[in-house]
């Protein structure tokens, strides 16, 4: 992960392929998760009308964090809200394809949106997350970091290790063991030199294979604090880890779960 300065200042890193390029809340409540996450965040809200429900990204500044969007009236009464991470691909179609023949369920073929196209999978393990390949010009193909901003995703899942197989031989990711060691069958995933996500097994098996997202805050009791006041419910309590930081886990009201983490290094601004 990424280090900051004590104040926090933004950074840009390109995306690359094979590396998580966007975040979207599914919800089937947009302004009330608009309105929890712009508090929490302290950020701004800009809705986008779109034909099958507004679309709405929230910013600090210049710097855009992340979409919000309903959920289908079309999808089962049982999906509830979820975050969904999209991983940038320099050949969507292909990409697809393949990850079809690794044995992952597609979603939702691959279709155009209006910056690029885009695909839904659901990786061997039942894990889901979203393909992504960029219309030429169309976006910066920049990764922003700082608070507010997603900075990490960790699969957590009853089979590790088929995951590593999957996502290895899906993007090319590399895996090695996490710098805190940590439960058996966890690993860290790199690409293009630099750490790109996380796996690591469950304890609870029946609650199936999941994508966690990680936004980054500043102070994370605060974080903490403010998030259950705004109605979120603490699934842990804070968890220090020497390589990462101080991490917790939370439900928000709309039933989401989601990360905070107050990164353990910030390096001279």
């Amino acid at each position: 992960m990424t280090n900051y300065a004590d104040r926090m200042i933004w950074q840009s890193t390109p995306c690359l392929h094979g590396e998580f390029c966007w975040h979207e809340l599914n919800t089937r409540a947009a302004a009330g998760s608009t309105a929890f996450y712009s508090a929490l965040l302290n950020a701004t809200a800009t809705t986008i009308p779109m034909p099958h429900g507004d679309y709405t990204m929230l910013a600090i500044g210049s710097h855009t964090l992340m979409g919000i969007m309903p959920i289908s009236a079309a999808s089962p009464a049982d999906v509830q809200a979820h975050w969904v991470g999209s991983i940038a691909v320099d050949d969507i179609e292909l990409m697809t394809a393949r990850a079809a023949e690794l044995g992952a369920t597609v979603r939702v073929p691959v279709m155009q949106g209006s910056i690029g196209r885009s695909s839904v999978i659901s990786d061997p393990t039942g894990a889901v997350c979203a393909l992504f390949q960029a219309d030429p010009g169309k976006t910066d193909g920049m990764n922003e970091l700082g608070p507010g901003a997603v900075v990490w995703n960790h699969l957590v899942t009853a089979d590790p290790a088929r995951a590593v197989e999957f996502y290895s031989a899906l993007l090319g990711w590399e895996s090695e063991l996490p710098p805190d060691g940590g439960a058996d069958g966890a690993r860290r995933m790199n690409a293009h030199g630099r750490s790109v996500a996380g796996i690591m097994p469950t304890s609870h098996p029946n609650d199936g294979s999941a994508w966690l997202t990680f936004i980054c805050v500043e102070r994370i009791e605060e974080a903490a604090r403010t998030a259950v006041q705004l109605g979120a419910t603490a699934l842990t309590d804070v968890v220090g880890f020497p390589s990462i930081g101080s991490v917790m886990v939370l439900r928000d009201p709309q039933g989401a779960t989601f990360c905070v983490v107050e990164p353990a290094q910030r390096g001279e601004a």
